[in-house]
């Protein structure tokens, strides 16, 4: 009788270390949010109206939270040659992949063409 409670005991344990690990895998391979960096000057008088009513909705739909919309920053250690920049979050790198390389978003991005000086444009995902 000792035997067998002893091997209930074992294999009850054997199945929450199991379910444990299952848990930790999940949740190490859940999407990780990623960030879209921008920096870019906008050219006197410059009208985005148009591109952002054709790229908003396709950037809200793909997830987009917008963090910083086109603020100087604060430097603190450094050169920072740049007016500003602006921080977007994604749920995901391949959400935001999508996004960027979707045909609409591609149309759109058309419109801003000749609005602004772009410096650079990145992603990163979150650790």
């Amino acid at each position: 009788m000792k035997k067998t409670i002893a091997y209930l005991i074992i294999f009850a344990l054997g199945i929450g270390f199991g379910a444990s690990l299952t848990i930790a895998g999940a949740a190490e391979n859940a999407d990780k949010p990623a960030y879209l960096i921008v920096s870019s000057d906008r050219l006197p008088g410059a009208d985005y109206g148009p591109y952002s009513r054709a790229a908003g909705p396709l950037a809200r739909e793909a997830g987009l939270e917008m963090v910083a919309t086109a603020q100087p920053p604060l430097v603190l250690e450094g050169n920072w040659p740049y007016k500003n920049i602006a921080l977007e979050v994604y749920p995901s790198m391949d959400a935001l992949k999508e996004f960027w390389y979707s045909e609409g978003y591609q149309t759109a991005k058309k419109l801003r063409e000749g609005l602004s000086t772009v410096n650079f444009i990145v992603a990163v995902e979150a650790d």
